[in-house]
């Protein structure tokens, strides 16, 4: 008899870290078995092992390509997995079947390995009973986050809440609504006990669980199961952390510059993040190792800039350019402000020049060049966010001692664009190495605007722009406040995307934002009138996309791609008892 893999997966449960350097004095163990898990030590490395699997599904290559690519946002690059990027045929039978399986399979190690806590936490003595109440705690949030994803990308799964350790095929998809109400209970247990604040940095606190129970009642509320109040639980639970956020010590920056700062990380707008280390005994540090447990984010948003650029080559300051990411022309433009035009094009909020870099500086006087008179520091690349006039490529071309390249809007290509930097990371151990900076999952920036679409849809229209306008207006450049600021007559979902774009571009979570919202199909496929402003280079062609969100998808894209498939060795060794989504 085959044996079922969901079944399997806790027994391999790779115990990690997640926290500061006091957590990696833990002892490592190589597995999770229940004469451990009995242990006052084995529960406790249990819960680490539960945070480490989110190394899985943040940060690396294969749980980028869930919830980036094929969106209004991103687009293929140079090298990519076409199911992802263009609802290809590889998306269920190709290469990303395996990135579909590896993270189906994640989600089940680590929820298995959460129910194996929460058994033996309720048994095991020598473990203080406040200890026990706080472990419990933050293992149903997190299991609550693994199923809560889980259920965004393949809707019906199998609901498992009791630890197995033995294999079986007695498995079957559960109804969205079932799952929903399983995810909903474990948050507002948690509640109950959980710290107002993290112990360590990387652990989940009450405010991480106000945040994703906020987002799971929005998300419920467009899905099958929706129920009558979830807008209103979701504008509850979010104004709480809101209006609480003292308590729970937690604030927006007040640049967002700031947000992903280096060394901030763990910083007061961060509700829930995954830690990392240089100690190859936790973290995968390997140069090769994109897939598993290694965060190469800063690798993926990242253009060539050291072939065919003049005087450049690849150094740690500028990354390892896998340009895998490429961001789509709404993206871009989503910055523009009516009015903007030439030189005072995205001055007014100030998120893309934060957020995106357009230039770059002379590292290798001679390289690509031929010539060794460029002076270290110096332009060697720029991308205007307008079309040049022909007198300014003029003079570019005649500066001296050497002119640098200019790639306008209508050059960009797969290799060359501007990049988003939020993950940037100056302090890997070198230039290919992998990132060691805390993976940023949710901030309270998001908790504002999910106050906002909630309260907008219970028809409370002065809350829903006063929550936006909280974001917006810390994005404005000084003195311009007033022109970023919004009114009700202009707050509707596409308003509300728009604004995820310009605040949470990039951050993993596109793809189930457009699915939640019924969007993803419309913003791929269609080419609406007015989605973006009116500027000089609203449409820029890129090897044939087209429509006003940019997206290169659309001739591949269906209905069904609202869901991803499910994996077939699952479905083969249920015997059918797992079902396969519709469309695949």
């Amino acid at each position: 008899m085959k044996k079922s893999f969901l079944a399997l997966l806790g027994l391999a449960l790779l115990v990690s870290v997640s926290g500061c350097e006091d957590l990696l004095e833990e002892d490592p163990q190589s597995v999770l078995v229940p004469s451990f898990l009995g242990t006052p030590q084995g529960v406790e490395a249990g819960l680490t092992g539960v945070y480490a699997g989110h190394r899985n599904i943040y940060g690396n290559e294969q749980a980028m390509y869930m919830a980036v690519t094929g969106t209004d946002e991103f687009m293929r690059g140079i090298a990519d997995q076409d199911g992802f990027h263009e609802y290809a045929r590889g998306l269920n039978f190709g290469p990303s079947a395996g990135v579909v399986t590896n993270q189906w399979n994640n989600y089940y190690q680590y929820i298995n390995g959460a129910n194996g806590v929460l058994k033996y936490a309720a048994t095991v003595q020598g473990i203080p009973a406040a200890r026990v109440q706080q472990i419990v705690a933050e293992t149903k949030v997190l299991r609550a986050h693994y199923y809560f994803l889980l259920v965004q990308y393949w809707g019906d799964v199998p609901l498992q809440l009791e630890f197995r350790d033995t294999p079986t095929t007695d498995i079957a998809r559960t109804p969205i609504a079932d799952v929903y109400n399983a995810i909903i209970a474990d948050l507002t247990d948690a509640l109950a006990n959980i710290a107002n604040t993290p112990g360590q940095p990387g652990r989940v606190s009450r405010a991480t669980a106000l945040h994703i129970l906020a987002k799971v009642y929005l998300t419920r509320a467009t899905s099958t199961a929706k129920q009558a109040d979830d807008y209103a639980k979701a504008a509850q639970y979010a104004e709480e952390l809101i209006n609480n956020r003292t308590r729970y010590g937690k604030n927006l920056e007040a640049d967002p510059a700031r947000v992903f700062a280096d060394q901030n990380e763990n910083g007061p707008e961060v509700l829930m993040n995954v830690q990392y280390s240089t100690d190859p005994t936790f973290t995968q540090t390997s140069e090769q190792n994109y897939f598993n447990g290694g965060n190469a984010s800063s690798f993926f948003y990242r253009s060539r800039y050291e072939q065919g650029i003049p005087n450049m080559v690849r150094d740690l300051k500028n990354g390892r350019p896998f340009a895998r990411f490429v961001p789509t022309p709404y993206l871009l433009n989503s910055y523009n402000m009516p009015g903007e035009a030439g030189r005072t094009l995205r001055t007014t909020d100030t998120r893309f020049n934060k957020w995106f870099t357009t230039t770059w500086y002379v590292n290798s006087p001679g390289a690509a060049s031929g010539s060794t008179a460029a002076i270290i520091g110096d332009t060697s690349l720029w991308y205007p966010s307008y079309e040049l006039p022909a007198a300014v490529l003029a003079r570019i071309a005649a500066r001296r001692p050497v002119p640098y390249r200019v790639i306008q809007p209508s050059q960009h290509t797969r290799e060359y664009y501007p990049v988003m930097n939020k993950y940037d990371d100056v302090r890997r151990a070198s230039t290919n190495a992998p990132s060691v900076r805390p993976f940023i999952v949710y901030r309270l920036a998001e908790t504002y605007l999910i106050a906002s679409e909630a309260n907008m849809y219970l028809g409370n229209m002065t809350k829903a722009v006063d929550f936006m306008n909280v974001v917006r207006v810390r994005a404005a450049a000084p003195g311009k406040e007033a022109q970023m600021r919004v009114t009700a007559s202009q707050l509707n979902i596409d308003f509300i995307l728009d604004e995820r774009t310009r605040e949470l571009g990039g951050e993993v979570m596109r793809w189930m934002d457009l699915t939640r919202t019924g969007k993803l199909i419309e913003r791929v496929k269609t080419n609406p009138a007015t989605r973006v402003p009116a500027t000089v280079n609203k449409t820029v062609p890129l090897n044939g996309i087209s429509g006003t969100y940019g997206s290169d998808v659309a001739a591949n894209i269906q209905p069904y791609h609202v869901l991803r498939p499910i994996p077939q060795q699952d479905i083969d060794r249920t015997s059918g008892k797992i079902t396969q989504n519709q469309g695949y």
